[in-house]
């Protein structure tokens, strides 16, 4: 199996994104951790547009409400978070509310 390819429910585990984080770490790669983690969140999360952190280290997450394309007059979900772990469980969260059986 490919790295690239992680297993089924393992893309976006808030317990992988931790263990990624925490190895870029040891490996002195501070400022790349949170683009590492951006990337992760984004491919397991397609439907959701993320931010990275801000200087307060803030991350935040929006998607549409429902089933329609983002815009103006789209109803949407606005989710902050202290990690990326924390983003991972609040968008798999939400997800599972806003599509049934995905999850």
């Amino acid at each position: 199996m490919s790295s690239a390819n992680p297993p089924a429910g393992a893309a976006g585990d808030p317990q992988a994104l931790t263990a990624l984080g925490d190895a870029l770490d040891r490996l002195g790669a501070h400022s790349v951790r949170s683009l590492a983690e951006a990337a992760v969140l984004l491919r397991a999360f397609p439907r959701w547009a993320v931010w990275l952190p801000a200087d307060d280290g803030t991350w935040t997450a929006v998607r549409s409400a429902g089933s329609i394309p983002p815009g103006p007059e789209a109803p949407m979900v606005w989710l902050r978070a202290g990690t990326a772990a924390e983003m991972a469980a609040l968008m798999r969260a939400a997800d599972a509310r806003l599509t049934p059986g995905t999850y």
